[in-house]
């Protein structure tokens, strides 16, 4: 499919998110004036519900009312939840994914807990491969992925380098650890493919010292050749991220194209 848009980026944090502070409207403004598809990812934390900062089920409607007004002006906006896949919460995930599926126009799937310890922190990183070592981390991390495509349950599969941007700490395994993640990574696309399930090219990888891209274009073109489709996030969380990463956004977005791989997931396939 060809887009009219020149970018699409559907992974975008608002004030709804504990990391974020980011206004809707402040958003779609900026995506309209540079031709690019504003989609709002807040995190969905089921296991963290009792967190002061989360956002709640109960906070649902304020999120919804304050994307109707922002869409109503902007309508190259979307609305969707980066909601965290636990396996021991399977059945409450299902619940709440049932629940509230019509109120979005997709919902993305994500892991960033090992064992309750959260893959994007160094120190607990540093407890996880203290104890796993980092190839052990990362099996247990794709595990979980896996079981969150295999749920059914997501429109998408986002970031899912999310461990090795934290494993420049341990360079004594990481060349095994690469290895290692880069198998997984294509085993991963593989299996989304066969679910029809696209796979985020997350950006936000460059902030970090592991500095790539994920997937980058060599496995894109690998996994295109198993029939493995695409969408593009920044993973912004402030708007000033959110512009400077349009250009790049817009350069994964024509690239995609280019290959018949990209992918807009749930309801915006008609833009």
């Amino acid at each position: 499919m060809v887009s009219k848009l020149l970018a699409h980026d559907f992974h975008i944090h608002t004030h709804f998110s504990p990391d974020s502070d980011g206004e809707l409207n402040d958003y779609a403004e900026a995506g309209q004036q540079l031709s690019c598809h504003v989609g709002y990812l807040d995190h969905f934390e089921l296991a963290f519900q009792e967190r002061k900062g989360y956002l709640s089920e109960a906070m649902l409607p304020l999120l919804l009312e304050e994307f109707d007004k922002t869409h109503s002006k902007y309508p190259e906006t979307s609305i969707s939840l980066e909601i965290d896949y636990y396996s021991h919460l399977h059945s409450e995930i299902t619940e709440f994914c049932d629940n509230h599926r019509r109120d979005f126009d997709y919902l993305i799937g994500s892991v960033h807990c090992v064992n309750e310890l959260a893959v994007t922190s160094h120190k607990e990183v540093t407890l996880l491969v203290q104890k796993y070592g980092l190839v052990g981390v990362l099996r247990h991390y794709f595990n979980e992925v896996e079981a969150a495509v295999h749920s059914k349950l997501f429109d998408g599969i986002a970031h899912i380098d999310a461990v090795m941007r934290f494993a420049p700490n341990f360079p004594k395994s990481l060349l095994q650890a690469e290895n290692y993640w880069r198998k997984r990574t294509l085993e991963l696309g593989e299996l989304c493919s066969q679910y029809r399930l696209p796979v985020e090219v997350n950006l936000t990888g460059l902030n970090f010292p592991w500095g790539r891209v994920h997937p980058d274009q060599e496995i894109i073109d690998l996994l295109v050749k198993s029939g493995t489709t695409f969408f593009v996030g920044s993973d912004s969380h402030r708007v000033t991220s959110f512009v400077n990463s349009v250009p790049l956004v817009c350069q994964f977005t024509r690239y995609l194209q280019e290959r018949g791989a990209l992918r807009l997931p749930g309801n915006v396939n008609s833009l």
